[in-house]
């Protein structure tokens, strides 16, 4: 046990979702699925393992908060696994990725929740103007020609 005079002070401020990356991330039966690995507007991408490696596109709407320590989810890890694993990379023109930092969104603010307790080689594709980019569901493989119209589908549909 340690002991400290001083409090613990702004472990769980405000964050941003890219200061995220490489957080861990827990399920709502609190098992760590593993780490923030790429943020989009509408999905965190979480990456578990190093040989076997597993991406879970997770919804923003599935998201729970941050803690300080972890992001938690509102769904188990059961129905991360059956709902939302894929076996691909994230695109760098369409995930913010610390390696690739040219992806630019707004995105939704981090919830700020009470703590529950006391990186691969990537290559760019090449990437298309904005008048002709599509934005895709990496859910149901679904394309939209807006980014709006993409969120609506995932908050509507995921």
């Amino acid at each position: 046990m340690v002991i400290s005079d001083k409090p613990r002070v702004g472990k769980a401020q405000k964050k941003k979702w890219i200061d995220l990356i490489n957080e861990s991330v827990h399920s709502s039966d609190d098992i760590d699925i593993g780490d923030i690995d790429a943020v989009s507007r509408d999905f965190v991408v979480v990456k578990r393992g190093f040989v076997n490696v597993h991406y879970y596109y997770i919804p923003m709407g599935k998201v729970e908060g941050w803690d300080g320590d972890v992001l938690w989810l509102k769904v188990p890890e059961e129905y991360v696994k059956r709902n939302y694993e894929r076996d691909i990379l994230p695109d760098p023109s369409r995930y913010y990725m610390k390696e690739f930092p040219g992806y630019t969104a707004v995105f939704p603010e981090v919830e700020v929740i009470l703590p529950k307790y006391t990186t691969p080689v990537y290559t760019a594709k090449h990437t298309t103007p904005e008048d002709f980019r599509v934005y895709l569901c990496e859910l149901c493989r679904t394309a939209f020609d807006t980014e709006d119209d993409l969120s609506q589908h995932v908050s509507t549909t995921h």
